[in-house]
């Protein structure tokens, strides 16, 4: 019983380090286009490479989860993205910077994959929503912890030095997980040779209702992205705050946004669904980023405003994670999830290049409102209302 909770535990403060090297960047933007004379286009599309990586090696990364397991993977993926993250104060210019920035991608991507599946072969079905949203609250976690002491370290020591911050995390982590990232002793999604890849299943590929998800997750990968990647920039350059205020701030959003997921987690529980609750918050943080564009010329409003567009914009991974391998079901969970970040690799990737042009050519409420139209655009992909099916009862 106590086994599962620490499990739950790991896959947090494990995919915490990862998310944090993954982007971390984005709390340094101003120190990054301070030390290499770049424009906030160049820096975003810099902020968006170790997505790209992530984008462009998950799959394979899939296909490592499958045959070695959960543990191997993690370990491989937190061995590799610290030794990189070590190399940032020896790399000069742009072009190094991104590089790494895009290796540091490449090899952190299977953290969150890895960990989720691992955390759904150890909880039951109508527990799933809670656990789901609480391994979740990494990301707000990883951000928040980020946002707190990455820009105070570029401030003072530089961008590289910064950048250390997340290898020390992923090294602190290492060992938990080679001690105790263990599937269930009867779990069919044990990550051994040859899991899930019963020939008597079918693929869940061939139905609409899996792309849906997707979809979904996707469209509210702009939002979220845009949010995480411009907000400490915006209040940095459209409200004169300081760069370690403005991070202190982005790191408190991160707690109401860690306990919005599990809220939402356990709303979808009790609903028997994953996908209504996504509705509701994706709307709302529609409206809110519509409101943010139009009060971005009054400071205190536009402050709060940014407070909840981020907690609500960051709310529905837990669920549209969730859900996906619901819908997959257990055999296809791991590629199910592993395609999902794939998937959302492509909104982290290019949203901030993409906004980045629309802050240059116009400013920041041209980006906030095209953000918003996603998140509307989200709710008229999302399948109706579902609860949680035979195939995810079926599963342990």
């Amino acid at each position: 019983m106590g086994r599962r909770w620490l499990v739950l535990c790991l896959a947090v403060v494990a995919q915490m380090a990862s998310l944090s090297a993954l982007f971390g960047v984005a709390f340094v933007l101003p120190e990054l286009r301070q030390t290499y004379g770049i424009t906030i286009t160049q820096a975003g599309t810099l902020a968006g490479l170790p997505s790209l990586g992530l984008l462009l090696t998950l799959l394979g990364w899939g296909v490592v989860i499958d045959r070695y397991g959960e543990r191997f993977t993690m370990t491989a993926s937190l061995a590799l993205t610290a030794l990189l993250l070590a190399l940032f104060p020896t790399v000069e210019g742009p072009v190094g910077v991104g590089s790494l920035l895009f290796l540091v991608g490449a090899a952190g991507g299977p953290v969150n994959a890895a960990g989720g599946r691992l955390v759904m072969g150890w909880f039951a079905v109508r527990e799933r929503g809670l656990a789901m949203g609480l391994r979740q609250t990494a990301q707000p976690l990883g951000m928040g912890l980020s946002a707190a002491l990455m820009p105070i370290l570029a401030h003072h020591h530089g961008f590289a030095a910064a950048m250390l911050l997340p290898g020390v995390l992923a090294v602190a982590v290492l060992p938990l997980v080679v001690l105790f990232a263990v599937p269930p002793p009867d779990s069919a999604a044990s990550g051994s040779a040859g899991a899930g890849r019963s020939p008597a299943t079918s693929s869940p590929y061939r139905h609409a209702a899996i792309w849906r998800v997707h979809a979904v997750s996707m469209l509210l990968g702009v939002p979220q992205f845009t949010v995480v990647t411009y907000a400490l920039v915006y209040l940095v350059e459209q409200h004169g705050w300081s760069a370690p205020t403005a991070g202190a701030l982005m790191a408190a959003v991160q707690i109401p946004g860690a306990l919005a997921r599990m809220g939402a987690g356990v709303w979808s529980d009790r609903a028997g669904s994953r996908l209504g609750p996504v509705r509701v918050v994706s709307g709302c943080g529609a409206v809110t980023l519509v409101l943010l564009a139009a009060a971005s010329s009054l400071s205190e409003a536009a402050v709060v405003l940014l407070v909840v567009g981020a907690v609500l914009t960051m709310s529905h991974n837990g669920l549209t994670f969730t859900a996906v391998a619901e819908t997959a079901g257990m055999v296809w969970a791991g590629r199910a999830m592993a395609a999902q970040n794939s998937l959302q690799a492509v909104s982290s990737t290019l949203t901030p290049v993409l906004m980045g042009v629309l802050i240059d050519w116009f400013d920041y409420r041209a980006a906030f409102v095209a953000a918003a139209v996603f998140g509307a655009a989200a709710i008229a992909v999302i399948p109706r209302t579902r609860r949680v099916g035979a195939r995810a009862a079926r599963q342990p």
